[in-house]
Formats: structure tokens, sequence, C-alpha cells
């Protein structure tokens, strides 16, 4: 029964794969590209673009580091800058103990609380 529904379809339609009605196929190659560009755009504003501006601003926040800074590494530890040198930055984790990390570990900098009055 379903081979008999294809073969009447497939006599029905015109030779060379037109569509019914004789018109020409209307897809191009522009009809493939606006979608791929439109993907291409939302994907830059979603995902590489908040990316390229968060990496920017802590590059910037990195190169800011100064003595007296509290910052906290990318592994959780919190410490103080004692030093900053190239690429490297010493860091008072407790009296006496100085530990030396690369700046890119560090991940944040931890702003002084602002007083507040009662």
């Amino acid at each position: 029964m379903h081979a008999s529904i294809f073969l009447a379809l497939l006599q029905d339609a015109p030779a060379g794969g037109a569509p019914a009605g004789g018109a020409a196929p209307t897809s191009s190659l522009f009809d493939l590209v606006i979608p791929m560009v439109l993907c291409l755009a939302v994907f830059w504003f979603v995902m590489i673009n908040p990316e390229r501006k968060a990496r920017k601003k802590l590059e910037e926040m990195r190169g800011a580091l100064k003595k007296g800074d509290k910052v906290i590494l990318s592994s959780g530890l919190h410490g103080t800058v004692a030093q900053v040198q190239e690429g490297v930055v010493t860091l008072q984790v407790d009296e006496g103990v100085r530990l030396k990390y690369a700046v890119a570990a560090i991940q944040s900098v931890i702003e002084p609380a602002a007083t507040t009055e009662k």
C-alpha cells in the first residue's frame, strides 16, 4: 500500500527535481550565509566578548598590585602582598611566613570593608 502511494507521487513529480508548478528552486548561497553569520554573532556576544572583557579586567588588576594589598589566590590561599617583582609576588600569609607565587595565581584583590557608622 505504501509503495503504491510513493510510486503515484513519483510519477506526478516533474522531471529534474523541480517543485510542482514549474518554479525553479530559489535557494542560494546567500540563504545559507545569513543564518551562519547570525549564529557567529550570537556566539561572539554571548561567549567570546564577555570572556575577553573579564580577562582584560583581571590582567589590569594583577598589573596594579602593590605592597599591602590583600589577595586571594586561585587555590583559595589568602595573603597580603609583601613584594611584587616581574611575574612573582611574595605574600605574607602569617607572622614570619612568606611565600612566593606567580602573579598569574592571583584571582582577586580583597577590597577593604567600608566603615559603617551606627
